[in-house]
């Protein structure tokens, strides 16, 4: 989201940003925000309104839906310090910024842009949340094709995430526009680091990111078990956070895998970008789900822009895309077999490693850079401001 908001600050857009008191991942909201209903405050040429939430830390769906839900309702209140509005833009917080959006759109009668990361219902039955033939799922999907008749414009991230609004919903195609995520190709990068002594002669799979339910834990660990007698010098690293953490920390010890680094710590953005850096592969382990295209995960961009390869465990966008760029190598979801056997298959072959590594940075550098943000910033956003004007 910084990015996005960088790029409209370049072409001039005056923005303000609500957003919620300082509280990720843990919950604990800073002592200078709390007691508060409202904070206003300025961060470049930004008016920045901060409103509570719900303190709990981002374990649970529950107490995700409890902190997403009570931002947007406490956002309304934010409505007489706003201004003059010509674009609400409600970034995807699962659906529940579309509350505070309509709200700005009415009493504004502002253009409403509804940023949708990913698509709801399908995305959580992917999860295990609903099932595609329960009643929530009847509801959601009712609730959604609301959403996007109210909202003027649908921004999602690629053509498959498009294709699947279109044909569950019957929304215009003219309607939704892609906008894809980038990453900052100037800071997340190939740095060559000496390594620490227990990592020097270390082949190092790495996995960096939320430990959420959509991810193949299970199958990733597989692997480790069964290259831990076959290639004592592969090293697995976990590293995140989030509601699957116990489960991978029992897997390791129930199993005894000493091939497997459990790391929890939260990294500044300069230490994170050394900490990837020590990989020598990554991993995105998707789970096998019955909607692959209703999310896209992020964690994919600074995996590309570091340089190295990846073993994508996927189906679907993710894995059609990564194949044809030739920027990692995709398997099945759920296989740890095919898993470990692509993770010996790259350790022997450093040529391929190289080859996949330069069509992984290139591919970061030319497709999810901030010029391509710019550019679509340009296109949708400045011809309605201007119009407004």
């Amino acid at each position: 989201m910084l990015n996005t908001l960088d790029a409209l600050i370049k072409q001039g857009i005056n923005v303000v940003l609500v957003t919620a008191f300082p509280h990720y991942p843990k919950g604990v909201i800073p002592k200078e925000y709390r007691h508060k209903i409202i904070s206003i405050e300025k961060w470049r040429t930004i008016k920045v309104i901060r409103v509570p939430v719900i303190p709990l830390p981002h374990r649970t769906s529950i107490e995700r839906f409890l902190n997403y839900i009570s931002f947007s309702c406490f956002a309304l209140l934010t409505i007489p310090f706003l201004g003059p509005i010509d674009i609400t833009w409600a970034f995807s917080q699962k659906l529940f910024s579309f509350i505070p959006g309509f709200a700005q759109k009415i009493v504004k009668k502002s253009f409403l842009v509804i940023d949708m990361a990913d698509i709801w219902p399908e995305a959580l039955v992917n999860t295990g949340n609903i099932r595609s033939n329960g009643f929530l799922f009847k509801i959601i999907s009712c609730v959604m094709r609301i959403i996007y008749s109210l909202s003027d414009r649908v921004i999602t991230l690629n053509e498959a995430m498009k294709k699947l609004i279109v044909d569950s919903t019957n929304v215009s195609p003219s309607k939704i526009s892609i906008m894809t995520n980038i990453v900052d190709v100037k800071l997340f990068r190939p740095i060559d680091i000496p390594r620490k002594k227990e990592f020097r002669d270390k082949f190092i799979i790495m996995y960096s990111g939320n430990f959420g339910p959509n991810y193949d834990f299970q199958t990733l660990l597989k692997a480790a078990l069964e290259l831990k007698s076959k290639a004592i010098d592969v090293l697995f690293i976990i590293r995140g956070y989030g509601e699957m953490e116990a489960f991978i920390s029992r897997f390791i010890k129930e199993e005894g895998l000493m091939n497997v680094l459990l790391d929890n710590q939260l990294l500044e953005r300069d230490d994170l970008i050394l900490y990837l850096n020590k990989a020598d592969t990554f991993v995105l382990p998707m789970k096998k789900c019955p909607y692959p295209d209703a999310s896209f995960s992020i964690k994919l961009l600074d995996y590309l822009s570091c340089g190295k390869p990846i073993i994508c465990c996927a189906e679907g966008y993710l894995s059609t895309f990564v194949s044809e760029h030739r920027a990692g190598i995709s398997i099945e979801p759920g296989d740890h077999e095919a898993l470990s056997k692509v993770v010996l298959n790259l350790k022997q072959d450093q040529k391929t490693r190289n080859e996949i590594s330069r069509n992984a940075r290139r591919l970061a550098e030319d497709n999810f850079s901030y010029k391509t943000l710019e550019n679509e910033i340009v296109q949708l956003v400045v011809p309605r401001v201007n119009s407004d004007a």
